[in-house]
């Protein structure tokens, strides 16, 4: 295979003319497959027995005036199509409906399985609640009668099944509402027990009180906590400031303590039901956090006054009089004064404010245990009127299962007494005039598309499994040498005995354009590895070997070229009787007496071709061949011929010509028969040859003249011009004296017979 020089390899695109030319080439066996289905089918047609149909027709309804709640009006499940379908079909039934028979049919059976015929129900399309039931056999009276009885038994058992359904659907109702009764009734003096035991009316009132003393509790522990932490944020930046600054700060800390929330706003404004709960509280909790203060403010105000209008008063003194003047003395004593009174006030303030951190801490405590005490209390409250409205829910749930369940039980009862569902026979059975089975155009139409399918998938399944060598694919992909050329099919048989220069009679001309073509492709490749000797040989016998040897050398000639024909198959030499040479002296001769080929050189007939024919008989032609050098043999004769062509024995017959490549002379021209020599053993007979050198192979018999070039455009595309010149070796008499010439001699029944043994091997075991 030539290398791709790592470029990617281009998809594969299908040929269709390939499988075409496949199903054309085998055309025989598609014909074959095709006449063996037709005539099975007909046979069938005529020996099979007929079969009538006998139908019937059933109508399924329901009652209009009835509506039942809670129920799928649309396919309910009394008239669903599937249960009357496995209902007639059920072999149960079947065979109870043989049994009915049996008495009055069974004597026309052979046996009581004969009896039971298949049923097959058909819903009639268009009509949801119409179906059709039919049977097939070969007595009409017989499925009518079958259908009849089935469809009666199939009524019984289908009114069967609806009264039991119903009464054991009534039956389980009837139960689970007696047990749901229990049920309620012991809810319900459980419900009452528990209620006369805890008082629930009491509760549910203490439990509203509880509640409102909690939203107080709370309100209130959120306003000391509020002030308190305003206090603790506050207390550290007083240290230093003024009396009347303290006071107003422990006002304004009072008054946020004391905010309302959004909602507690909201409620005050829904009116006086709000202001009835809260004057139903007690006074220290309605009046929390209204303490305005002591006054301090006001005081402090006057002293602070007194101390700058006595500091005023020390300034004009000082103005006037000196420092030790009496009234300047009594003015600044009382300036000390203030100033202490001023001091001792703020420190009161501060005092207050501590005392107000203290109490409104221990209030908070208080507040925050009550607050425990009552969750308690509202909690267990909270526990029972849960675990009663559980109790009442539990007899709801009852009540409610209840009312459903005897509803349910009411819709049945109902639906049975206006009978719902009716069943019908609205045709009676009734068989056709005329067998349905065996159906001709079916049982034909079936054999055609059976005798095509099988006759094309047979064709291309030997087309598969065939190993033999086909196409250039083959020879150069598969084997992996190179493709030289082809020779067509020429003659039908005696190929091993008329071994003849075809190129030289009349009407050859295809002959002489197929050997030109493969003279011209062979000394090429000649000329490229500078050889003048070649071996031909091929894998087995009948490949054409000799055949194409011969005409090859007579074709070079033909252009001026001297060359020597040497026939080198030592145990079945041929060529001498096709040019009209004694057999001996000739190549065993020379080999034995150790002498070069010129001492045995035979002239020929045609002009620059001359031949060593085989020689004498030898029992140890191999010993010979491998005793002896063959470069002698050739080493007078080479520089007198400018070819030298060598017909030797198949490569897997005997080993003479492994022995002759093994000795390093010329190169090998491989000979294939197509459709006749299975790849493996070329394969083989090729790594038999590894030492040798292999110029390319040659395919041989291309049946081109058979059918439409179509295949062969495909297999061998630079042949498919001269495809109509190729057929030639017909009605052309080439036999010795037994006929004359231009008309073929009729063949004996033995050579039809064993033509006919030939063409099946090759066509049914390609793989022998």
């Amino acid at each position: 295979m030539p290398p791709n020089n790592g470029q990617p390899e281009a998809p594969q695109q299908i040929d269709f003319r390939q499988y075409v030319g496949i199903i054309v080439f085998r055309w025989q066996i598609i014909a074959l497959c095709f006449l063996y289905c037709l005539l099975t089918g007909v046979l069938y047609i005529h020996l099979s027995p007929k079969k009538y149909l006998t139908q019937a027709k059933i109508t399924l309804y329901r009652d209009p005036l009835l509506a039942l709640s809670g129920q799928n009006e649309r396919n309910p499940f009394w008239t669903s199509f599937s249960l009357h379908e496995h209902m007639l079909t059920n072999p149960r039934l079947i065979a109870r409906t043989v049994g009915l028979l049996k008495d009055q049919w069974g004597d026309r059976f052979t046996n009581q399985r004969q009896m039971n015929l298949e049923v097959e129900v058909d819903r009639t399309r268009g009509v949801d609640r119409l179906f059709s039931v039919s049977v097939k056999s070969g007595k009409p009276d017989y499925n009518e009668a079958f259908l009849a009885a089935l469809l009666v038994e199939h009524q019984a058992e289908w009114q069967n099944l609806q009264s039991q359904s119903r009464n054991a659907a009534g039956t389980m109702l009837e139960t689970e509402l007696a047990r749901l009764e229990q049920k309620i009734k012991v809810a319900e003096d459980d419900k009452l027990e528990y209620q006369r035991l805890h008082d629930i009316a009491r509760t549910e009132a203490r439990s509203t009180m509880e509640s409102r003393y909690l939203e107080a509790l709370m309100e209130r522990r959120n306003q000391i906590t509020t002030e308190l932490m305003l206090l603790e944020a506050q207390y550290p930046m007083l240290k230093g400031a003024s009396a009347g600054l303290i006071s107003d700060i422990s006002k304004l800390t009072r008054e946020t303590g004391a905010i309302e929330t959004p909602e507690e706003k909201d409620e005050d404004e829904r009116g006086q039901d709000i202001d009835a709960e809260k004057a139903s509280l007690p006074a220290a909790l309605r009046d929390a956090g209204t303490d305005t203060g002591s006054g301090i403010g006001e005081d402090w105000q006057e002293l602070s006054s007194s101390l700058a209008r006595l500091e005023q008063q020390e300034k004009r003194l000082a103005a006037d009089f000196r420092g030790e003047h009496p009234p300047l003395v009594e003015l600044r004593k009382k300036i000390k004064q203030a100033k202490e009174d001023m001091e001792l006030a703020r420190n009161l303030e501060l005092s207050r404010l501590q005392d107000r951190h203290k109490a409104l801490s221990i209030q908070l405590e208080a507040i925050e245990a009550a607050e425990y005490k009552w969750q308690s209390k509202n909690l267990l409250a909270s526990q029972r009127k849960a675990e009663f409205n559980r109790i009442a829910g539990k007899v709801a749930r009852y009540e409610d299962n209840y009312g459903t369940l005897f509803e349910r039980l009411h819709d049945m009862r109902v639906s049975e007494e206006l009978k719902a569902e009716r069943f019908n026979v609205t045709e009676e059975p009734t068989s056709g005039e005329r067998p349905v089975w065996p159906d001709p155009l079916k049982i034909l139409m079936m054999a055609l598309a059976a005798g095509l399918g099988s006759g094309f998938g047979l064709a291309l399944l030997l087309q598969v499994v065939d190993n033999k060598v086909q196409s250039i694919r083959d020879v150069e992909q598969e084997l992996g040498v190179p493709f030289l050329g082809g020779v067509p099919y020429w003659v039908h048989s005696g190929l091993e005995s008329m071994i003849r220069p075809i190129v030289t009679e009349e009407h050859s001309a295809g002959a002489v354009e197929a050997y030109r073509a493969l003279r011209t492709t062979i000394i090429t490749a000649l000329d490229k590895v500078n050889e003048k000797i070649l071996l031909v040989t091929s894998a087995d016998s009948r490949e054409g070997k000799t055949l194409t040897t011969l005409n090859m050398a007579i074709m070079i000639a033909q252009m001026g070229k001297k060359v020597l024909l040497v026939d080198m198959d030592l145990r079945r030499g041929r060529l001498h009787r096709s040019l009209g040479v004694d057999r001996s002296p000739g190549v065993t001769d020379a080999l034995q007496k150790g002498l070069s080929l010129r001492e045995y050189l035979s002239g020929t007939r045609i002009e620059n071709l001359d031949i060593v024919p085989t020689g004498s008989n030898v029992d140890d032609a191999a010993e010979l061949l491998q005793s002896t050098s063959i470069v002698n043999l050739f080493a007078e004769v080479q520089d007198d011929y400018d070819y030298i062509l060598i017909d030797t024995s198949p490569v897997l017959r005997v080993t003479d010509t492994v022995i002759l490549a093994s000795q390093g002379i010329g190169v090998v021209l491989y000979i294939a028969r197509v459709n006749h020599t299975p790849t493996p053993l070329i394969r083989y007979s090729l790594g038999m040859l590894s030492d040798a050198r292999v110029l390319g192979l040659v395919m041989n018999s291309i049946e081109m003249h058979k059918i439409s070039s179509l295949y062969y455009t495909y297999q061998y595309p630079n042949y498919a011009y001269y495809s109509n010149a190729y057929a030639y070796g017909y009605n052309y008499y080439y036999g010795d004296s037994t006929g004359e010439k231009g008309h073929r001699r009729r063949p004996s029944l033995r050579s039809r017979a064993e033509r006919a043994g030939r063409w099946l091997k090759k066509t049914v075991l390609p793989v022998d």
